[in-house]
């Protein structure tokens, strides 16, 4: 199992209209094939509080994106799940045999993709489709996970409580903000936390269920 971090240029899509027009960092979350495109869960968080109003309705009103459902989860912060055909780099992901953990927009107006890939040709695979479809994929990064990367006592614990708690479920039933409060940590340590968790519990999960 390895994870890969792979940059790529920002998508002609509803991500570029959105950061162009407001300061905001956009994760997301899950993307799931469908025969006509795909579905997200992102997460948007604006610089500018004020403009969460106007993102969510720009969203709403966006011709290219269908069965939207977006709530603002706090002052500057959305969270949205929604299906779009326009997205050829999403569609190409949804589609590998590679497992997005972390997808987040960077300060040089690209995204940043980390994934768990179980083969090397699935992920040759995929920066050789993105570069056919000008997406200008860049490998940052690739990581051997060995046997020893376990959860440990404190992720599991945080991580089964964010579990139990609501924070995965949609919408969430906690936020991050409460549980860092909980655990006496910041906001900034829970999430990192949270990610080292997820990260293990899937690799340690596609460990055991390779098909191949």
């Amino acid at each position: 199992m390895m994870e890969a971090v792979v940059s790529l240029a920002l998508p002609d899509n509803w991500i570029t209209d959105v950061v162009e027009m407001y300061p905001s960092v956009i994760r997301i979350i899950d993307t799931k094939e469908m025969k006509e495109g795909v579905r997200d869960l992102v997460q948007i968080d604006v610089e500018n509080e004020e403009d969460l109003p106007k993102v969510i309705e720009h969203l709403r009103n966006n011709p290219n994106l269908f069965n939207v459902d977006i709530s603002a989860i706090d002052k500057g912060r959305a969270l949205a799940a929604f299906s779009t055909n326009q997205c050829v780099a999403c569609r190409l992901l949804a589609g590998a045999d590679c497992f997005l953990t972390a997808s987040t927009t960077t300060r040089d107006n690209r995204l940043k993709w980390t994934m768990l890939v179980t083969q090397k040709k699935a992920l040759q695979e995929l920066i050789e489709n993105l570069e056919k479809v000008n997406a200008q994929p860049k490998l940052v990064k690739l990581t051997e996970l060995s046997d020893s990367d376990e959860l440990t006592k404190r992720q599991e614990q945080v991580t089964r409580m964010a579990f139990e708690r609501g924070y995965f479920d949609f919408p969430r039933r906690i936020g991050l903000k409460e549980l860092a409060t909980m655990f006496g940590v910041s906001t900034s340590t829970l999430s990192e936390i949270l990610r080292k968790g997820q990260r293990r519990i899937m690799m340690r999960y596609f460990s055991e269920h390779r098909q191949y």
